[in-house]
């Protein structure tokens, strides 16, 4: 799955210059190095920057697709965009002093025009890689600001802002908005971990994380499966879309599990869920754990922290429900297979540098370097190494070696900008959604509203937060979700007591879940289609298997130390092994599979009654849970003692 730019990326069949290709090379290498350079030495003031991220990601997606165009007309347009993006660029930088110390509360007209110019490209992109559904919601926060005073609601009404006031704060020169702190977060974090991202993946990661992947479970039943657990848990966790992540180990992952005897839409739903789990799992979490950082302020080793045992519940279940699907189905360890794949040290040879590379990016992060600093590093290192590897490959001919390193290192920096470039847009337009609920109130409001009818109720309350998550954060890539309910759900679980990193961790949770829940489950959608199955079959088992993914949440509300915020390690380790043997339980109910298949429905009723008391918090009933849960364990053994179970 390595990537090499093509001999003729800047030239035509003819042997010509493609205009195009030329300047989208020239975006890359200069969006990278900004970007870095900014980071670093902080080398323009961060509004300036802010302006600069958003509105070279806008030209760089414009001319991207302006390349790809079969219309003429259409590809016209986009290079209107972009030139238009480069204008507002170029006046923000030529104004910038009279910008923010003259006119950030009396914009000129100019500044009005410009700004609108802006918001205009700006949503238009985010049409063009993200769908019709953030555009709509943006304009429609946009007009809801500006009409606000003809609601007859006390929900909805507001005095209304004035149209100047309205570009001002959503734009220019008041720098909020599209121009927000997400869109600084964007610029100096999540866009240089797309660097790192994208140079992992087009060096060799996606083979890499397979390959250790198979390592782990390839020899076991339902190895593939076990496989794309593993390797989609992990792309994921980088990747800062769910969606994308199916798209791209979906792509091997899934034909794989159908290689292997799964149905279509199982192996769909099992890269779904995979893929929705990598966004929750330390150290990068989707690039979202940066989101939480600068909305909150808590410092980023408590929420890669906290993020730990939930994840792991979630993919021990997944891995187990893999694995009794394995059993059920009669399928046999592919030893056979595995008997094939290059030895352990012909791995590492070919993707140690790799390996070293992910290692060096945890043990930065978790050694405090400022995350930005750690991605930029771990980045120059791939780098780095792929220049020696193909040196090292090519001795007798280096010319050949460097170019395929050159090659390599430009195509990842080329994903990495396009794929920060993209979520670049999302957060800036959702920035505007965000703006314009806390300004008129809005968001205020609706978590009155919430608390109203929870009535101190605590249960009612996150059941109310939690499908305002899943309905806000339908359609939209996991940072951008998170960003929108951390406005709208978080805050009414703060003010009624529950502490705030278990608030944001919470709709976090749900945000992400969005994913495979029907009827939108745009990662489900996209695994059916990778998988040629039944959509609605895809989204529901899909909705079954990420099952924790709906619990845990509640669960650390009521077991804080699931985050680690409270009690001592003896503490949190029977909570976190009472939670995992709980959804074991429920899942030897749910697929009727424990060491043999097709329980009795008394043994699955049994389970179910084990699961509910392992996950009850109660100290005697988890004790209860965890003799019953041995009591099924036996009982099962017994019955497989003519069947030994092969692992």
């Amino acid at each position: 799955m390595t990537a090499i730019i093509p001999k003729d990326f800047l030239r035509a069949d003819d042997g010509r210059l493609r205009p195009l290709s030329v300047v989208m090379l020239g975006l890359v290498l200069f969006m990278a190095i900004s970007h870095v350079m900014q980071l670093w030495f902080l080398y323009i003031p961060s509004s300036l920057f802010k302006t600069l991220h958003l509105c070279l990601s806008i030209v760089t997606l414009f001319i991207w697709y302006a390349q790809r165009r079969e219309s003429k007309w259409r590809g016209a347009s986009d290079l209107v965009l972009a030139f238009v993006a480069t204008a507002c660029l170029a006046y923000v930088f030529l104004s910038f002093e009279a910008l923010i110390h003259e006119r950030m509360f009396g914009p000129s007209t100019a500044d009005v025009i410009v700004g609108v110019a802006l918001l205009i490209a700006a949503i238009t992109a985010a049409y063009n890689v993200w769908g019709i559904t953030i555009p709509i919601i943006a304009i429609g926060a946009l007009l809801y600001g500006y009409f606000g005073n003809l609601f007859n609601s006390d929900l909805l009404y507001h005095s209304g802002i004035k149209f100047e006031r309205l570009i001002s704060y959503t734009s220019i020169p008041f720098f909020e908005g599209l121009l927000g702190s997400m869109t600084g977060l964007s610029g100096g974090l999540i866009f240089v971990f797309m660097l790192f991202a994208g140079l992992l993946r087009t060096t060799g990661g996606i083979d890499f994380i397979l390959t250790l992947a198979e390592r782990l479970g390839g020899r076991s039943r339902g190895g593939p499966a076990k496989v794309a657990v593993v390797g989609s848990g992990i792309m994921g966790m980088i990747s800062g879309s769910t969606v994308a992540n199916v798209a791209s180990t979906g792509s091997i992952t899934i034909p794989l599990m159908k290689r292997n005897g799964f149905r279509g839409s199982y192996a769909g739903a099992v890269e779904a869920v995979a893929s929705t789990g990598g966004q929750f799992m330390p150290p990068v979490m989707g690039l979202t754990a940066f989101l939480i950082v600068g909305i909150t302020g808590i410092p980023y080793g408590s929420v890669m922290l906290a993020a730990l045992l939930p994840a792991l519940i979630f993919y021990g279940n997944l891995f187990l429900a893999v694995h009794f699907q394995a059993v059920a189905s009669g399928m046999k360890p592919q030893f056979e297979e595995a008997a094939k794949r290059t030895s352990l040290i012909q791995d590492i040879k070919e993707y140690g540098h790799l390996l070293f590379a992910v290692g060096l990016l945890v043990y930065l992060l978790i050694g405090r370097m400022p995350p930005g600093h750690a991605a930029v590093i771990a980045a120059l290192f791939i780098a780095a190494a792929e220049l020696v590897k193909q040196l090292l490959l090519h001795r007798a001919a280096p010319g050949e070696g460097l170019r395929i390193a050159i090659n390599r290192i430009v195509a990842g920096l080329h994903e990495g900008v396009l794929n920060g470039a993209q979520l670049a847009v999302v957060i800036a337009v959702i920035g505007v959604l965000v703006d314009m609920m806390t300004i008129t109130g809005f968001a205020q409001k609706l978590s009155n509203l919430m608390l109203g009818v929870a009535d101190d109720n605590l249960i009612v309350l996150l059941c109310l937060a939690a499908l305002s998550c899943l309905v806000f954060g339908l359609g939209m890539p996991t940072p951008a979700a998170y960003s929108l309910v951390a406005v709208v759900g978080a805050p009414a679980l703060v003010d009624f007591g529950v502490e705030m990193l278990t608030a944001h961790m919470f709709v976090f949770f749900f945000a992400n879940m969005s994913a495979v829940t029907p009827p939108v489950a745009l990662a489900a959608l996209v695994a059916s289609k990778l998988a040629q199955a039944s959509y609605a079959r895809t989204a529901l088992i899909a909705s079954m298997l990420g099952l924790p993914g709906f619990v845990i949440p509640f669960l650390f509300v009521v077991y804080p130390e699931l985050l680690m915020l409270e009690g001592a390690l003896p503490q949190r380790f029977l909570t976190f092994i009472a939670c995992l043997v709980g959804f074991a339980a429920v899942n030897v109910a749910v697929s009727g599979t424990m060491l043999t298949p097709n329980l009795p429905v008394r043994m699955r009723l049994a389970a179910a009654a084990t699961g509910a008391l392992l996950l009850w918090p109660s100290l005697i009933a988890t004790l209860i849970g965890f003799v019953a849960f041995a009591v099924l364990l036996f009982v099962d053994r017994a019955r497989s003692a003519s069947e030994p179970m092969t692992t």
